[in-house]
């Protein structure tokens, strides 16, 4: 009876929560839990809670498509008689504590702002109120409570004692107490109500206001992310300049480094040339000083025709010697225009081997000095310039015969390699140091050996050897060991097609521009 009459009062007290159905996505509340304690599910039909309940609602979002899911954010609004208010979280529970004694309703609703869609909210209706909370906790304190019979007692005295004694006394107390609680109750319950409902009603600006700062703040979202859009490609179109500007930077660097070596190139050419022009004009003056003392010598003495025949002959030789100067420095000024003519012709470099050869060996008599020829006899023709390959040869026969000793040799060599024809020039004179092989073609360079029969030496052969192989595209180099003799070799690109000779011409031009 007693079991029965508390059930029933309890369900006279229930008030629903209700819930709006969606198709696609809806609010559910998961559990509930009052001071870290989760609520039972008949706890859940009427929820009562004093102020000083530590309150937590958990919940999540269904889903029946799962094609649907989207990044999403709850949005919680809470109201009482009096006030209410909204928020967002992106968490699956919130908690409250101390709140005011009132009538409560709470909306839990799921919205993507993005997308654009609004799930079906979860609505919950609860009190606080300590008296009753209080008087519901005595409640079932009752209910959990079970008289025991002693022991002692018999079938008689139970029966009498149940229905005249105590225990009658205790139920008609209980039923009493339970009825004036039950009246109670209810007229909170209804008063709360209708001051909630008084108050919805009475509101409907608020609840207006409230949905025009939802959609005002959907708006200002849409436009914030809008304007992030905006931003973020300006700040790729800044980071692509600035990328541009440092690559720039970097060019810019390189150019003003190249023209850095460039004007201490040029200055150190200058420093050269002077240097050079020095050389030559105090090589010249002292010619040019020796004439003019053997034609005053001439003018002043009465002298045999034998004696005017041998200052005639000096003069002859000193003459020799400063035109052979001033060639070399027409030579040096053409060499150092921007642009070396170049005439390219089929010929056999074996024919201009022997005429340089031819040329030198006088010179090479006077010394007591041989000439060997060492050539590929099956050499064929190819492109190339005749006069600056005879040049090249002069000038390095010519040094081999200066600074070999008296009774040593000279041997000329060609071969072809590849695509390259080879041509060497080797002696077994002084020989050079290490310091002479590295200033060898340098402009105006005075090695440390010396010509053996005090020839004259400007110490431009072999910068103008180097530069007219370099205007033909080839390359030379030097081998030497101090004291046994040198090896000086240039080769030259093997080119047999005539066709093609124009365009050779043009690009060796562009390479010496």
């Amino acid at each position: 009876m007693k079991k029965l009459f508390i059930t029933f009062l309890l369900l006279s007290l229930v008030f629903n929560t209700k819930f709006l159905h969606s198709e696609d996505r809806e609010v559910k509340l998961d559990f509930i839990k009052v001071n870290g304690r989760e609520l039972t599910s008949e706890e859940l039909d009427f929820l009562v809670f004093s102020r000083n309940d530590s309150i937590s609602f958990f919940f999540h979002l269904e889903t029946k498509d799962t094609s649907l899911r989207t990044p999403f954010i709850f949005r919680v609004v809470i109201k009482n008689s009096k006030d209410s208010s909204a928020y967002t979280v992106n968490l699956k529970n919130i908690n409250y504590k101390n709140l005011p004694e009132d009538f409560y309703k709470l909306t839990i609703q799921a919205f993507d702002p993005r997308n654009k869609w609004v799930a079906k909210p979860l609505d919950i209706e609860f009190i606080v109120n300590n008296k009753l909370s209080s008087k519901i906790k005595e409640i079932k304190k009752l209910t959990q409570t079970t008289p025991k019979i002693p022991t002692h007692l018999n079938s008689e005295n139970i029966e009498r004692r149940v229905f005249y004694g105590f225990e009658l006394k205790s139920l008609l107390f209980g039923f009493g107490a339970a009825f004036l609680v039950f009246i109670i109750i209810l007229i909170i319950i209804n008063k709360s109500k209708s001051k909630a409902k008084r108050t919805f009603a009475e509101s409907p600006s608020k609840m207006t206001i409230d949905k025009q700062k939802y959609e005002q703040i959907v708006l200002e979202n849409s436009n914030l992310r809008a304007e992030i859009a905006a931003l973020r490609g300006q700040i790729d179109a800044l980071n692509s300049r600035a990328e541009e500007l440092r690559r720039q930077n970097i060019e810019l660097k390189e150019k003003v480094e190249k023209l850095s070596n460039s004007k201490e190139e040029l200055e150190e050419l200058q420093r050269q040339k002077d240097e050079l022009f020095a050389v030559i004009i105090h090589d010249i003056k002292n010619p040019a000083a020796l004439i003019k003392n053997l034609v005053e010598l001439l003018r002043s003495y009465d002298l045999t025709a034998t004696e005017q025949q041998e200052i005639i002959d000096d003069i002859l030789q000193t003459s020799n010697r400063i035109v052979a100067l001033s060639q070399e420095v027409s030579r040096i000024l053409a060499l150092e225009s921007s642009l070396v003519s170049l005439n390219l012709e089929l010929g056999n470099v074996n024919e201009v081997i022997n005429e340089v050869v031819k040329a030198n060996t006088r010179n090479a008599q006077l010394k007591n000095i041989n000439i060997y020829v060492d050539i590929d006899s099956k050499l064929e023709e190819f492109l190339f310039d005749k006069y600056k390959v005879y040049e090249v040869l002069d000038n390095l026969v010519s040094n081999a015969i200066k600074f070999t000793q008296k009774g040593g040799e000279v041997r000329v060599t060609s071969e072809r390699k590849d695509d390259k024809v080879v041509i060497q020039v080797i002696d077994n004179g002084l020989g050079l140091s290490d310091e002479d092989i590295n200033r060898a073609f340098q402009r105006g360079a005075r090695l440390s050996a010396k010509p053996t029969g005090d020839e004259p030496s400007s110490g431009l052969g072999l910068w103008i050897v180097k530069r007219l192989v370099q205007a033909m595209r080839g390359k030379v180099w030097v081998k030497s060991v101090l004291g046994k003799g040198s090896t000086f070799a240039f080769s030259l690109p093997f080119i047999q097609d005539e066709s093609t000779k124009l365009e050779k011409v043009e690009e060796y031009q562009q390479e010496n521009e």
